[in-house]
């Protein structure tokens, strides 16, 4: 079993996964996506992968929060889960399928409280099929948004305002991945696109989690100096995260540093 936080006072942040949805995998990047947040008695999975199924006993989740129903993020639930599931209505549609005892709705842009912690979501575009949706996690006056897959953030001068952290997607660093279909845009906004909605927002420090196949298959060293050179270049502390990574969120400070042993 992942050991619960006994540091009551900080936010601890477990990147349980870093790997996007591609067939290749490496030391870093294992396993799909999922953030776990630790804070008091909160032990809250944001996404629950394919990779995830019949390993949640081991996370022992309160509540877990799922950005959208894509099988990256929401496979792991396909046998259902232990503990209460919070998403938008235009993601329960879609979950419906698996058999889950508590299935909670996840209004947008209006605040919902986990244990001290305040989740809000944000429409994004990423895809038709399976709408998606960023959150901002909120302690105190301290925040942080959480968005693995995005190819559109609307607005995000007003949307991360205020955001200490941002946490992104990092299918890709340069080449964009978006393409329009109809009116709407589908696939990833590269990291360099994401950044310049930090600089508008104000937001110094970035984290790029559910990595593509460029990061995942190439040299850990060049992608991560490549990433935190874009990053300084605009004034961001900006870095991939990899499996296993246990951060603390300072809500006194607004800084993030590593845990101890990561």
């Amino acid at each position: 079993m992942i050991k619960p936080n006994s540091k009551q006072e900080a936010v601890e942040l477990t990147f349980l996964g870093t790997r996007g949805e591609i067939d290749i995998c490496s030391r870093l990047h294992r396993r799909h996506s999922v953030l776990l947040i630790e804070h008091k008695d909160a032990r809250v999975m944001i996404d629950c992968g394919a990779d995830w199924l019949g390993r949640l006993d081991a996370v022992a989740p309160t509540a877990i929060v799922v950005t959208h129903a894509h099988l990256d993020h929401a496979g792991g639930l396909a046998h259902g889960a232990p503990c209460r599931v919070y998403a938008t209505r235009e993601t329960q549609q879609l979950l419906r399928r698996f058999p889950i005892r508590d299935l909670r709705t996840m209004p947008l842009q209006r605040s919902v409280a986990i244990g001290v912690l305040k989740f809000k979501a944000y429409p994004v575009q990423h895809s038709i099929r399976a709408p998606a949706f960023g959150y901002r996690i909120s302690v105190d006056a301290e925040s942080f948004f959480y968005l693995p897959d995005v190819a559109e953030l609307p607005n995000p001068a007003k949307a991360l305002a205020g955001v200490g952290v941002y946490i992104g997607d990092g299918a890709t660093i340069r080449r964009s991945m978006v393409r329009a279909k109809g009116r709407s845009l589908i696939g990833h906004a590269p990291i360099t696109v994401q950044l310049d909605w930090c600089v508008a927002a104000g937001v110094t420090q970035a984290i790029f989690t559910h990595c593509g196949s460029p990061i995942v298959r190439g040299d850990a060293r060049t992608m991560s100096a490549q990433v935190k050179r874009l990053g300084r270049d605009r004034g961001i502390d900006a870095r991939l995260a990899r499996d296993g990574e246990r951060i603390l969120f300072s809500a006194i400070k607004r800084r993030i540093v590593r845990a101890a042993g990561s």
